[in-house]
C-alpha cells in the first residue's frame, strides 16, 4: 500500500503545573492555552510560544522547557495552533497565525500575572509562529528567537513554485502527517508506489481530506508566491531585537533563516536588531559531536540529554529574553554572531559570514567512478555526462523523515559515487585541517537536452576510512532559455576538514524521496506521469572550466572539541 497508518498521535493530558484556558479569537474560534506561573505572586514578562504539534507531547518537551522557563522568573504560555489537537477551528497551516498570535499576545497581556511585556519563540513550524507573532505587530511584543525556521517556509511548503525552486517532497509528506485533522498521524508513505495525486487521495480514503496539500496541488499549477502575511511581511516589518537560531545540518529549513539574516543584515535602519546564534547540529537539535553516540544522546528520546538541551538551550533563550523584555544586561556584551565549527568549536563574530579567502578547486577528469579536485584547471577541456532517468532517480541516503534528524541518522554516502547518473570529484588526502565558514560556490556550464532540470551537488567529507559524511548542499532548477550557465550557492556550514581527509563534490539530477522528481520535460512535476530521460554535460578543464570556492577561515581552537 502506498499509504500506511502506524500511530495515531491524539492529544496529551497538561502538565500539572499548568492551567489550561481556552482562548477566544476574534472570530469566537478557542484556542487551546496553557500557563505555567513561576512562583510568588508578582506580574511577569511571559514567553509564549504556539505549535502545532500538541503543546503537552513528549515531542515537543513544552512541558519540560516550562519548568525551566519558571525558575528563571517568566510565565510561560504555550498554545496549540488552530485546527490541532485541543483547540478548535479548521485545520489549515499558515493562514489563521498572524491575527491569532497578535490575539493570544493580546490575551496574555490582559492577564493579572502579566507586566505587559511578551517575547515569542519556538522551532520548525512553531518558529514560523514567531515570525507571524512578530509580524502582527502587536506593541507587547518586544523580542523573539525564531528556531530552526525560515520566514517563507509556507511558500515552499504549501506555494509550490517548482519551476523556480526545486520542490521539496518532505513538505508533502508532513502536511498529510500533520495537517490532515486535529490529530497527528505517524504513516508510512510509499511515494515511489504511485503518482503523488493518488498517494494524496489514498490518504484522504484512510484518515480524511488534507486541505492543505489539497490546495498545494492546486497551487502548483499557477505557481502563484504564497505569502501568509497579507501586508505585514516580516522584511518589511520588523522592529524587534532578534535572535535568529540555525542548525547546519538542517538542509530544509537552514537555507530560508540563513537568507532571512543576511536580508536584515543588509538593512540601514534595523540591522543592529538583529542576532546570530547556528550550531552544529540538524533539525532535531541532534549535535555533530554525538554522532554514533546512538539514541542516548537523542533529546527526543533520552530525558539526560533533554535535560541537558533545556538547560543550554533555554538558558540562552531565557538570556535574550531577559535582556530584552526585562533589562537584565548580560555580564559580557552578546556577540552579534556566535557559530560553531565542526570539530573545533564555538566562535563570535562582529558579522556572519566572517572574513574569509576563497580557496579553488577545479573539476577535473579523469578516473572511472571518481574523477579530481584539483588546484590546478586541467590543460584540456572535456565534457562528463550523465542520464537522468525518472523512473530511477538517484536515492536519498536516508528516508524521507531523517531529513529533519539528518545527524542522528547521519548517512553514510560512500555507494553514491559508483553510480553512473553521480558525478563525484574528490581530493588527495589533505596534508593540513581545512577550515571553512559560508557557502561553497559551484560555478560551471551545464548543459542538457530536456527543456529545464533539477542539479543538486553536495560536498562531503570522505575520512581515511572512506566512510562519507555530506556537510553541504545546494539544488536549483535549470532551464534552457536561461542557458547552460551554473552558479549554485551551496547551504552554508562552518566546518573543519581535517588532515587526512578528503573533500568530495557530488552532482545529480534527483535525489528522491526527499526532492520531487524532474520529469525530464516542463511539465509540473507534482501533477504529471509522463516521464522522460535527458541526458546532461557538464565542462570541465580550461579556464570556462567548473570550479568550487570554498570561503576559508582561520579560527580559534577549543581543544576540547578538537576530537568531534
Amino acid at each position: 500500500m502506498s499509504f500506511t497508518i502506524v500511530e495515531t498521535m491524539t492529544s496529551e493530558p497538561p502538565s500539572e503545573h499548568a492551567r489550561e484556558h481556552m482562548v477566544a479569537m476574534r472570530d469566537g474560534v478557542e484556542l487551546a492555552t496553557d500557563v505555567y506561573l513561576p512562583d510568588g505572586a508578582t506580574a511577569h514578562s511571559a514567553i509564549l510560544v504556539r505549535t502545532c504539534y500538541d503543546k503537552s507531547s513528549r515531542y515537543t518537551a513544552l512541558t519540560f522547557e516550562a519548568e525551566y522557563y519558571r525558575s528563571r522568573g517568566f510565565a510561560f504560555v504555550t498554545q496549540d495552533v488552530r485546527g490541532k489537537f485541543r483547540s478548535g477551528g479548521e485545520t489549515l497551516p499558515y493562514a489563521h497565525d498572524v491575527a491569532d498570535g497578535y490575539d493570544t499576545v493580546e490575551w496574555i497581556i490582559r492577564q493579572p500575572w502579566s507586566n505587559g511585556r511578551v517575547g515569542v519563540t519556538g522551532q520548525s513550524y512553531y518558529g514560523f509562529t514567531t515570525w507571524a507573532a512578530v509580524a502582527s505587530g502587536h506593541p507587547a511584543i518586544r523580542a523573539a528567537v525564531p528556531m530552526v525556521t525560515g520566514i517563507d517556509m509556507g511558500a515552499g511548503h504549501v506555494g509550490a513554485q517548482w519551476s523556480q525552486q526545486v520542490p521539496y517532497l518532505a513538505g508533502l509528506n508532513d502536511l498529510l502527517q500533520i495537517w490532515t485533522d486535529h490529530h497527528g498521524y505517524l504513516a508510512e508513505i510509499n511515494w515511489g508506489a504511485d503518482s503523488v495525486e493518488n498517494i494524496v487521495a489514498a490518504a484522504r480514503a484512510r484518515i480524511g481530506e488534507c486541505r492543505a496539500a489539497s490546495r498545494m496541488l492546486e497551487r502548483s499549477v499557477d505557481q502563484g508566491w504564497y505569502n501568509p502575511y497579507g501586508d505585514r511581511h516580516p522584511y518589511h516589518t520588523t522592529a524587534i531585537p532578534i535572535l535568529h537560531w540555525q542548525n547546519w545540518y538542517d538542509p530544509g529549513l537552514a537555507p530560508l533563516g540563513l537568507r532571512d539574516w543576511r536580508h536584515f543584515r543588509s538593512l540601514a535602519g534595523e540591522r543592529d536588531l538583529h542576532f546570530l546564534r547556528v550550531g552544529s547540529a540538524d533539525h532535531s537539535g541532534y549535535l555533530l559531536e554525538d554522532v554514533g553516540a546512538g539514541d542516548a544522546r537523542n533529546p527526543y528520546l533520552s530525558e539526560s540529554a533533554l535535560a541537558e538541551k533545556i538547560e543550554t538551550e533555554c538558558g540562552e533563550v531565557a538570556d535574550f529574553f531577559d535582556e530584552h523584555l526585562n533589562g537584565v544586561r548580560p555580564s559580557t556584551p552578546r556577540p552579534r554572531a556566535r557559530w560553531h565549527v565542526g570539530h573545533v568549536g564555538w566562535q563570535s563574530s562582529p558579522e556572519y559570514p566572517p572574513p574569509s579567502e576563497p580557496l579553488t578547486f577545479h573539476l577535473s577528469a579523469g578516473g572511472t567512478d571518481v574523477h579530481a579536485l584539483n588546484r590546478d584547471p586541467d590543460a584540456d577541456t572535456t565534457s562528463l555526462t550523465w542520464t537522468h532517468d525518472p523512473d530511477h532517480p538517484v536515492p536519498s541516503s536516508t528516508d524521507i523523515e531523517a531529513i529533519w534528524y539528518l545527524l542522528a541518522a547521519y548517512p553514510d554516502e560512500r555507494d553514491l559515487a559508483e553510480r553512473p547518473d553521480v558525478l563525484t570529484f574528490r581530493t588527495e588526502p589533505l596534508t593540513e585541517h581545512l577550515d571553512f565558514a559560508g557557502q561553497p560556490v559551484l560555478t560551471g556550464h551545464v548543459s542538457f537536452s530536456a527543456p529545464s532540470t533539477h542539479v543538486f551537488a553536495k560536498l562531503q567529507d570522505v575520512h581515511p576510512d572512506g566512510t562519507t559524511r555530506p556537510i553541504s548542499w545546494g539544488r536549483a532548477v535549470l532551464s534552457a532559455r536561461a542557458g547552460d550557465a551554473l552558479t549554485l550557492a551551496l547551504d552554508d556550514n562552518a566546518y573543519r576538514l581535517r588532515r587526512g581527509h578528503r573533500l568530495q563534490l557530488q552532482i545529480q539530477s534527483s535525489d528522491f524521496p526527499h526532492s520531487v522528481v524532474h520529469p525530464g520535460s516542463d511539465a509540473n512535476p507534482w501533477l504529471t506521469t509522463q516521464r522522460t530521460p535527458s541526458t546532461h554535460s557538464l565542462g570541465v578543464g580550461g579556464i570556462a572550466g567548473a570550479r568550487l570556492v570554498l570561503p576559508t577561515i582561520t579560527v580559534t581552537e577549543d581543544p576540547d572539541e578538537e576530537h568531534q
